[in-house]
């Protein structure tokens, strides 16, 4: 295993250098993998993690600072993303617990009818929309990711996304008001 200075480290990440980057996965994730389990208490979670402050610093390479030990940077990006992770599953569930306490109306016969008409117009409407925006509306509205997490997954910029998301709006708009 390559043994590198801070500063070989951080010039080797920034020149986006495979065999550092190589190098410092192999020495730093096991400690990392150990904090995140502490964390979300789940394995493949932790690995998820692990990958995706690797992902982060391959991504930001260029705004690395080379004056903070490398250690101490990623045990801090590790911590930070299981955090990310924990708040955002507690946001859901908070979400899905006031949903489930939420009155079921009671319906009759003719509502129920109308709300699956009304669902129906909606499909009907969002497979008009191109793939990708339909893809990047169902990812926003349906699992909830935010428009930062939407432009990482599918490697567009965030203004593409908000773009896809107006573009989603104002035709579902259209389509469902001019029904009759």
């Amino acid at each position: 295993m390559l043994q590198l200075s801070n500063d070989e480290i951080v010039k080797g990440i920034r020149s986006r250098n495979k065999d550092v980057f190589e190098a410092v996965f192999k020495q730093f994730a096991p400690s990392m993998y150990n904090i995140a389990v502490r964390y979300v208490k789940n394995e493949d979670d932790a690995n998820d993690m692990v990958q995706d402050v690797f992902l982060n610093l391959w991504k930001g390479a260029e705004n690395l600072d080379e004056r903070a030990p490398i250690n101490h940077y990623l045990a801090r990006a590790t911590v930070n993303t299981c955090l990310n992770r924990i708040k955002k599953e507690q946001r859901q569930e908070v979400y899905t617990r006031e949903q489930m306490l939420q009155p079921i109306p009671t319906a009759n016969s003719h509502s129920q009818l109308e709300h699956k008409e009304l669902e129906a117009q909606y499909r009907h409407a969002l497979e008009k929309l191109p793939d990708q925006c339909r893809r990047v509306f169902e990812m926003s509205r349906i699992k909830g990711l935010s428009p930062a997490e939407i432009a990482d997954q599918l490697n567009i910029s965030i203004n593409t996304v908000y773009a896809h998301l107006t573009t989603a709006l104002k035709r579902l708009r259209v389509d469902l008001i001019n029904k009759p």
